[in-house]
């Protein structure tokens, strides 16, 4: 029998991709997952992003979003408050309003 090398990288694809649908679809937080299942940071990462380039989700809107508060209105917090980031995937994050607007923009490229 010959060994087909694609056959096998479809074989570690499927696997790979069944594993980030039931990590999207959990309540732990990747680093637990990937723990639990025994791989990288890195590897899920990379496997996610190909996930991502083969089946982009359909409902994260694709450039700028408006931000606002939760009361409507379009301010920036006032000291001692801070900003709550919410990700797709239900977790939030509360921030000090005092946060540099690099640190935010890094947390917001996250997902």
């Amino acid at each position: 029998m010959k060994f087909d090398p694609m056959s096998e990288t479809t074989d570690r694809q499927k696997q790979m991709f069944s594993l980030i649908e039931e990590c999207h679809q959990g309540k732990l937080i990747r680093k637990e997952f990937c723990k639990l299942h025994s791989i990288s940071s890195n590897c899920f990462y990379y496997w996610q992003k190909k996930y991502r380039e083969q089946y982009p989700p359909k409902d994260i809107p694709v450039g700028f979003i408006r931000i606002g508060t939760r009361n409507g209105h379009n301010r920036w917090p006032v000291a001692g408050q801070g900003i709550v980031l919410t990700y797709p995937n239900g977790v939030s994050l509360q921030i000090p309003a005092n946060t540099s607007l690099s640190v935010i923009g890094s947390l917001i490229r996250l997902v």
